[in-house]
């Protein structure tokens, strides 16, 4: 997990509908409806956001806080859709927003920068913890998510539906071979202030 990165606004969107899941993990009976659905919102949680792999399958907004303001500022995860807001405690101690045009977001680069526009610089902030926040959004919409990403999900489904308790008595039950693989892929690296 990234220092002074949270999610502010999780998606709201269904990676996958029960039907889909039950098909695509090969499931027939109607006995775990309800299990299957928190299954996959534990296997996207281990891959989402910046607790995961710092990949956004889905559109949410993350947060960025940080004491001061930089001379340029990293934003971790992706892909990157663009700024939200860029607020900070005025050296009075008032909140204020810094208006879009007194900043340039290079959405192109990996991870995204941020840097006062030209002949801007950014303001003077108070010596608080947290006195600088971007808010930012990320993630695809559902019929854009990569279809190797959909089937780590359903791998971890699978394997969790399979090995419920939680020691499986003479045997190893690691996540199944071809997850961490497809996440390597996807992985963003820890990327400082």
């Amino acid at each position: 997990m990234w220092q002074g990165v949270s999610v502010i606004a999780k998606p709201t969107a269904e990676l996958l509908t029960l039907e889909q899941i039950k098909a695509r993990v090969r499931i027939d009976a109607p006995d775990d409806d309800n299990l299957l659905p928190a299954l996959v919102l534990g296997a996207i949680a281990r891959i989402d956001g910046p607790s995961g792999v710092g990949y956004a399958m889905l559109p949410q907004t993350w947060r960025k806080s940080m004491d001061c303001f930089p001379c340029r500022i990293i934003l971790p995860g992706a892909p990157i859709k663009g700024i939200k807001s860029i607020s900070y405690i005025d050296a009075d101690g008032f909140s204020q927003t810094l208006p879009a045009t007194d900043y340039h977001a290079d959405l192109d680069s990996e991870p995204v920068r941020v840097e006062p526009a030209y002949s801007k610089s950014w303001p003077s902030t108070r010596g608080v913890i947290g006195a600088v926040k971007v808010d930012y959004e990320l993630g695809t919409e559902v019929a854009d998510v990569p279809p190797d990403l959909v089937d780590v999900v359903c791998l971890i489904v699978a394997h969790r539906f399979k090995n419920r308790d939680a020691v499986i008595e003479g045997t190893v039950s690691d996540l199944p071979f071809g997850v961490e693989y497809i996440l390597q892929e996807y992985r963003r690296a820890h990327v400082a202030a």
